[in-house]
């Protein structure tokens, strides 16, 4: 009797303007394949800049389209704020309008409309728990709202509050999703068998930064490397669980960082092109691992 098929499924972790290599990369499977991703694969998770890739797979997006989506757009959503709105020590890097305004015209219905599960985690500053992940099952929740609060890194962007809660970026509990995918899908579907191919969007680099620090040292570190790289604990989690034959990490290694805002010509073309160098280094193992059951 021919073993049963694992379903695929796809985790994509916070990273800002890096999401685009992780776009592209999809994009290159998408046309090796001759079907797009959502056709392929059956749940998402995403944090962040995760989150709108996330919800777009789950909207039937291809990802060559959500490529397009990112490079159209990413020098307009970071758009910095005008100097005397900066003189307000709290004002965040940039403006999130034409975020917004792309979200909102992206997608469409409340999170129970998406025919495929989809999780969003956010953090909320004020509740009763500070994490909190969106799903099929937030009916009266807009899919817009649900990336927007997740993407809302503060520093960079806005703070979303909303009926007296304040919502900010998920990656600050919940960086790399692989784990939540996974609960996620043992109470919607527990008889699923899974596998999952997960992004570590930020990439792999070293952490060069030692000794003392100031507070605002420690904050930048903390949220630059900690939080950037808490994937590496869940990814152990989820290979003990399912099997490391049953998860597929793509996690390209850089010598240097590029900051998540970075949308200058060159740093979009690099994200490109990272995204196809890292295609052509794991594309036969990982044909062979999606058409494997």
């Amino acid at each position: 009797m021919a073993a049963k098929r694992r379903r695929l499924c796809i985790s994509i972790a916070g990273g800002g303007a890096k999401g685009l290599w992780v776009c592209q990369f999809l994009h290159r499977l998408e046309s090796e394949l001759g079907k797009t991703i959502p056709e392929i694969s059956h749940a998402y998770a995403g944090t962040s800049t995760g989150a709108i890739i996330a919800a777009g797979l789950a909207e039937g997006i291809a990802a060559s389209r959500l490529t397009d989506l990112y490079y159209n757009n990413l020098k307009k959503i970071f758009t910095k704020y005008p100097w005397y709105k900066k003189l307000n020590a709290k004002c965040p890097k940039y403006d999130n309008s034409n975020l917004k305004k792309l979200l909102k015209s992206t997608f469409n219905g409340k999170m129970s409309d998406f025919d495929k599960p989809v999780f969003i985690p956010v953090t909320v500053m004020n509740g009763k728990s500070i994490d909190k992940v969106w799903d099929i099952n937030d009916k009266d929740i807009d899919k817009w709202f649900a990336v927007l609060t997740s993407t809302a890194a503060t520093r960079y962007f806005d703070v979303i509050v909303e009926n007296e809660l304040s919502y900010t970026d998920g990656g600050f509990f919940n960086n790399s999703p692989e784990m939540t995918l996974k609960a996620g899908l043992h109470n919607l579907h527990p008889d699923w068998d899974i596998k999952v191919l997960s992004f570590n969007t930020g990439m792999n680099t070293p952490n060069t930064k030692s000794g003392n620090m100031n507070d605002i040292e420690l904050v930048a570190w903390i949220l630059d490397n900690c939080v950037a790289n808490s994937g590496n604990s869940n990814y152990y989690e989820l290979t003990q669980e399912l099997g490391k034959e049953n998860v597929f990490r793509v996690n390209p290694e850089r010598s240097k960082k590029l900051d998540l805002d970075d949308v200058s010509d060159k740093t979009i073309q690099e994200l490109i092109d990272i995204g196809n160098s890292e295609y052509d280094k794991v594309r036969v193992e990982l044909l062979k691992w999606i058409n494997r059951g």
